[in-house]
């Protein structure tokens, strides 16, 4: 049975998707997936070329094994996520494949755990039917075991899961937001594609990539720009939100595009956003980082320097580097630290003045988190407290040059070097450009960095002193 039989099937997947008319377009672009007949019709050509830039008669008639499907926000992606995973693991005969004993996997890697419980919530969905519920013999939180010994099994950012198992198939969620925030533990799209594909390869299962446009760069990017168009094996779906989900309003469209612009194209005209880029390779970062160096003791006759980055306790970290510039005028971090929320912010802040004082310092440079709040919060714990005179994004700019020039030493913390890689860089016109952390990310370690790389060349601030 194909997935499109399954999907008509009143005892299998219709009751999961309900209304088949709106969901014609994602039927034909499964069709085309599996390799599929797909009548001729002028609607049905008209749809192939836009969305895959080929004539419908140069799709290959046995399908492909890896699909970029680029769809626009609310465009249905996550449910058909849902759905491709129910398939493949009950109904696409590929578990045969398996030697005996051998456990196979249905895998759905997503960028955050919220992500995922998405996912996870949709693919048990697909399965409410009295047949398919009959199936499952073991649930779980991050997945279920069916009676074919086939598991399903959602998983965050995780290229070493993928890697351990052999797979039926796999599907990635929101690929070009991969490794863009601390729950990632793949660095970018092209690590985790790569992890991927050996898992396939005994039972020749798929490899399906779905997305809303992003940054330009990446395995997606380079998927779409080489393959889009093409009539080669690797498909690429390109469409808007409304072309894949007729029931989405244009009011909510035309509100997202009054609000801004150029994110709304992004998200529901699915184009990519040339004016993100990144801020630096990783490998320029990973270039100046002391191999296994994870803290400097304190030593006599070294002038230190602090710069903070405080936060509520609720939903940021709250950091604090100590470094000082040695006899090369390099900038030396010593100390990083991050407390992760929740904490309470004035516990939090008399441990880092027990840090300042170790390492000799009466005062520390910081942004401007609840001023007043902050300022007293150090001062009864007799540190003086100065807020930077620089905004994040000048921070990152001067960090710039110190980073590309071989000019500090940063201690031996993943998740700086991953904060610092992630960082993006936004053109603005008639402005400086602005630097930050990509949507769900975080920079609260980068920040303290990136203070502490510029407060360190003000001969002013002495030991901290103001």
């Amino acid at each position: 049975m194909n997935v499109i039989e399954a999907i008509r099937d009143e005892h299998l997947f219709r009751p999961f998707l309900v209304d088949l008319e709106s969901w014609r377009n994602w039927l034909l672009a499964l069709r085309a997936l599996y390799g599929i007949k797909i009548n001729a019709t002028p609607y049905t050509k008209d749809l192939i070329q836009k969305c895959t830039g080929r004539a419908l008669d140069k799709l290959p008639k046995d399908g492909f094994s890896t699909a970029l499907l680029l769809v626009g926000r609310r465009g249905g992606k996550s449910r058909i996520s849902g759905l491709v995973a129910a398939y493949e693991a009950c109904l696409s005969g590929r578990e045969k494949k398996l030697a005996k004993g051998e456990w196979g996997l249905v895998s759905v890697v997503s960028p955050t755990r919220f992500q995922s419980q998405i996912i996870k919530r949709y693919i048990r969905a697909a399965f409410e039917t009295d047949l398919l519920q009959q199936e499952i013999v073991d649930d779980g939180n991050d997945g279920f075991e069916l009676s074919n010994g086939v598991r399903i099994q959602i998983l965050t950012g995780d290229f070493k899961s993928v890697r351990g198992f052999t797979q039926l198939c796999v599907i990635v969620d929101e690929i070009c937001f991969m490794g863009l925030t601390e729950e990632s533990k793949v660095r970018n799209d092209s690590e985790l594609i790569q992890a991927i594909r050996p898992a396939l390869i005994t039972t020749r299962g798929k490899l399906i990539a779905i997305s809303t446009k992003y940054s330009p760069k990446g395995w997606a990017y380079r998927t779409w720009k080489n393959n889009f168009d093409d009539n080669g094996r690797i498909l690429v779906w390109d469409a808007i939100s409304k072309q894949m989900n007729p029931t989405l309003s244009d009011e909510v469209i035309a509100e997202a595009m009054a609000e801004d612009p150029v994110a709304a194209r992004t998200e529901f005209l699915n184009q990519w956003r040339e004016d993100v880029g990144a801020y630096l390779p990783r490998e320029a970062i990973e270039a100046v980082v002391v191999k296994n160096r994870k803290e400097l003791l304190p030593r006599e006759n070294i002038l230190y320097y602090g710069f903070t980055d405080v936060s509520g306790g609720r939903g940021d970290d709250a950091t604090l580097a100590i470094g000082h510039l040695n006899e090369y005028k390099k900038v030396v971090v010593d100390y990083l630290k991050r407390w992760k929320p929740p904490f309470n912010p004035q516990a939090v802040i008399r441990l880092m003045c027990d840090e300042l004082r170790r390492y000799g310092l009466s005062g520390v440079v910081g942004d401007a988190y609840a001023a007043e709040f902050t300022v007293q919060s150090f001062r009864a714990c007799g540190i003086a407290y100065k807020k930077s005179e620089k905004n994040k994004s000048e921070l990152y700019l001067n960090l710039l040059p110190r980073i590309c020039s071989a000019g500090i030493e940063l201690l031996d913390d993943e998740i700086l070097v991953s904060q610092l890689a992630n960082l993006e860089r936004r053109c603005r016109s008639g402005g400086k450009d602005i630097i930050d952390h990509p949507s769900n990310g975080r920079d609260d370690l980068a920040n303290a960095v990136a203070g502490l790389g510029d407060i360190t060349t003000k001969r002013k601030i002495i030991a901290g002193a103001f």
